[in-house]
């Protein structure tokens, strides 16, 4: 009879094991979802070969050229009216290659709409005031915003130029395009944009600069002797607007 007592501790201890286990089950955390992504990126070349700054290149007259500086402002990055992103900075010596990554709003675009610079509607709003992650802030546009305009600049390139052609590397003459101003705002579409997986998260495009038509896109050339430096004065309209036309005929689907 003593046996008893024994048996239902026994049977109880079991019962209670039983129920924590049912209740281990029911805490099991819930998996977080995974927040697919999309990457665009710009990848500068000259002509045919992959663009490193502080390198040498050869123009086709023989002008041997070493770039500095590229800088782009994008805005009103979207696809079918779906928005991927208000502005973005392209920062080729800061950030490399990217224009911006952002979750996923519309799945593997293939054509894509942009302003190449900032519209007029916020163009001349102070840069301080936007919030200090947006790319107009002052702290992340730095030099992109003119203090004397006001204004952005909408896109900056910036090289060193030899065009004594006597094998001897020496590149001395400067070479300044800052295009800005509101009358500069130029739209661009994409046609035939490619996305591909670079990772189980990340859907990634690439879109090209080829900054040797950029100097000698057909029949709009710009003559570095002559055309090399424009900060889109009134008095520089005509290089302002030839370097605008082949800045944007410079960019193209990889």
């Amino acid at each position: 009879m003593k046996k008893l007592p024994i048996l239902a501790l026994l049977m109880f201890l079991a019962l209670f094991s039983c129920k924590k286990k049912k209740n281990d089950v029911i805490d099991t955390p819930t998996p977080i979802p995974v927040v697919q992504q999309s990457k665009l990126s710009l990848k500068p070349t000259f002509g045919s070969q992959n663009l490193v700054l502080d390198s040498v290149y050869t123009m086709s007259n023989g002008y041997e050229i070493e770039f500095v500086e590229v800088k782009a402002y994008f805005t009103g990055i979207q696809s079918g009216g779906s928005v991927l992103k208000d502005a973005a900075l392209f920062n080729f010596r800061e950030t490399g290659t990217l224009i911006f990554q952002a979750n996923q709003v519309v799945s593997n675009p293939t054509s894509i709409q942009f302003g190449i610079g900032v519209p007029s509607s916020i163009n001349h709003n102070d840069p301080s005031t936007f919030p200090n992650t947006n790319p107009l802030n002052i702290a992340i546009a730095n030099d992109m915003h003119w203090d004397w305009n006001p204004g952005y600049i909408f896109f900056k390139v910036e090289a060193k130029v030899d065009t004594i052609v006597d094998g001897v590397t020496n590149c001395n003459h400067y070479l300044v395009y800052h295009v800005g101003t509101d009358s500069y705002l130029t739209d661009k579409t994409i046609t035939n944009l490619s996305w591909s997986p670079a990772s189980a998260t990340m859907n990634q495009a690439w879109l090209k600069l080829d900054l040797k038509n950029f100097f000698e896109n057909s029949g709009n050339s710009i003559d570095v002797k002559t055309e090399f430096t424009t900060h889109s004065m009134s008095s520089q309209s005509v290089l302002t607007e030839k370097a605008r036309q082949n800045f944007a005929a410079s960019i193209s689907a990889q």
